[in-house]
């Protein structure tokens, strides 16, 4: 249970204890009136207008619980003095002493030092009240005080009464109403989860019909390739079956990897340099790479920049190179990660700039960059070397 609805608990108690402690001083008032000690008649009206006004206050939400118990209990101890004072020991007014710690005891987020001093308080002044009263003489006769302390003690077993009923009657309606809540919560809880393991469904047949389409647009490219002679038109066609696949890849990827809007980027790296590894045999491929979870808005530009990077220096790096390498390392920096994609090839021609595309392969390269706002620095290091500099969107 919440330290929130202890306190109101604890609240809608005092709310019954303060309305009590309205009808109780009205009571002592008649007391004083029928005895004819008028005198005594100050302490049950300010009483009265104490206990009315915080009785308002509560209901109002305008006093703090805690705060107006101990206020009023150190009144009531107050008014109990008053009152033996003036009707004598054997009255039985001492018995509202015993109300204090039991109404007291409702709330259970007292600190320890609180529980501690007041219920010592009320202790003390007990033994003080029975020290200085129990002997001493009354304003009124013997048989008025013995009725007046059978009505106390009936009286403070009816307001013990009340209290409790009344607390336990409100305890047990917001038991079923947290009850009721509870259950709410878990019918829509399984909705949840259930359209949640629906929407994991979708998605994932989403991916896996997207992959489909690829392939079969990867297909057609392938078909189409064969019936034509014109070599740039079939370097045209291989280069975007290429870039088709890359993209194929990522969606099998998604859908094979369960991760729906993420990819596990060192394994793309990997089948990305074995389909170049199946069409070159004696290209040697070196990856070296933590295991990286990348968004699937930074994987799919990413993909397709390395696949065009890897394209290049199969078709241009390698010629008259007797063992082909080519080196991919991801490293994790302080704002993001950098990309390493070095070859040990001829290199890269005078005068080569990525970002004055002299080709759609380098146009696309330069272009992916932009949008995933990413930095590419080309260098020549016994061969041609690429480095971006990217974050995780």
């Amino acid at each position: 249970m919440s330290e929130y609805q202890i306190d109101n608990r604890f609240k809608q108690a005092m709310v019954s204890a303060a309305l009590m402690g309205v009808l109780t001083n009205v009571y002592i008032a008649t007391i004083f009136l029928f005895v004819d000690i008028y005198e005594a008649l100050f302490s049950p009206v300010i009483g009265f207008i104490i206990f009315l006004v915080c009785f308002f206050l509560l209901k109002k939400d305008k006093i703090d619980a805690e705060k107006s118990f101990l206020s009023v209990a150190y009144i009531v101890i107050v008014e109990v003095f008053v009152h033996t004072y003036f009707l004598g020991w054997e009255s039985g007014f001492y018995y509202f002493m015993f109300l204090l710690p039991i109404v007291f005891l409702l709330n259970a987020n007292w600190k320890l030092f609180t529980i501690v001093l007041f219920n010592s308080s009320v202790l003390i002044a007990t033994i003080v009240l029975w020290w200085w009263f129990k002997d001493g003489e009354s304003f009124i006769s013997e048989d008025i005080s013995s009725y007046i302390n059978i009505i106390n003690m009936a009286g403070t077993g009816l307001i013990v009464f009340v209290i409790m009923i009344y607390y336990k009657r409100t305890v047990l309606e917001k038991d079923v109403a947290l009850i009721s809540a509870n259950r709410e919560l878990k019918r829509k809880n399984k909705k949840i989860v259930g359209q949640h393991q629906n929407l994991e469904i979708l998605l994932k047949e989403v991916h896996h019909r997207v992959k489909n389409n690829l392939q079969i647009i990867s297909s057609l490219m392938s078909l189409q390739k064969d019936t034509i002679e014109n070599k740039e038109a079939i370097v045209v066609l291989s280069d975007s079956k290429r870039r088709v696949e890359a993209i194929a890849l990522i969606h099998q990827k998604l859908y094979q990897d369960e991760k729906f809007n993420s990819v596990d980027f060192k394994s793309y790296i990997e089948e990305i340099l074995s389909s170049q590894q199946i069409m070159n045999a004696t290209l040697k491929c070196i990856i070296e790479s933590p295991e990286v979870v990348l968004s699937l808005d930074t994987s799919v530009p990413l993909g397709l920049i390395i696949s065009e990077m890897i394209a290049n220096s199969v078709k241009h790096a390698f010629k008259g190179v007797d063992s082909p390498e080519l080196k991919v390392v991801l490293t994790e920096v302080d704002r993001g990660y950098e990309l390493l994609i070095k070859d040990n090839g001829v290199g890269l021609p005078d005068g080569f700039d990525i970002n004055n595309p002299s080709s759609l392969g380098t146009e696309i390269i330069s272009a992916l960059t932009m949008q995933i706002g990413a930095t590419v620095e080309c260098f020549n290091d016994n061969g041609a070397g690429f480095k971006i500099s990217f974050q995780n969107i």
